[in-house]
């Protein structure tokens, strides 16, 4: 399952999203308010935790109005500085002067909350899809 997240991208402002990825190196469900190993229901301890390795990988995600919009409101890369990827830690990141460039509104080209899916390209040219962003645009009073 791929995870959802929710960010608020604040008009103006630098953004940047730090995501860490860990996981466990067997199948857990959330039960009780904690993770257990799957099938025993034992605790799944945080020190079996596997760190993510990105090393080699890239990176890309398209923010859109909607999954199935045709219209790219922007679009991340590891190529473009949009995404950086360091260890474990993925980071989706725009500058002041991008955000201030997003036009806030319910009308086209505007936008008040947009999607977007990160994609981890492997060495080996595997892609995953790792995250699911819902994304919404604080307007800017400052000008």
């Amino acid at each position: 399952m791929v995870p959802q997240i929710s960010a608020t991208i604040l008009q103006g402002s630098t953004f940047a999203l730090p995501l860490i990825r860990e996981y466990w190196p067997y199948p857990v469900r959330f039960e009780c308010g904690q993770w257990v190993k799957d099938g025993c229901g034992t605790p799944a301890p945080d020190s079996d935790k596997t760190a993510e390795d990105y090393t080699g990988c890239t990176a890309r995600m398209q923010l859109r109005r909607s999954i199935d919009a045709l219209d790219v409101i922007s679009e991340r890369t590891t190529e473009n500085g949009g995404i950086a990827l360091v260890g474990n830690k993925l980071t989706v990141k725009w500058s002041a002067a991008e955000t201030s460039d997003f036009k806030y509104g319910s009308r086209q080209p505007a936008w008040c909350t947009a999607v977007g899916q990160v994609e981890v390209i492997r060495p080996n040219g595997d892609v995953e899809r790792q995250y699911e962003i819902t994304f919404s645009l604080d307007p800017e009073g400052t000008r």
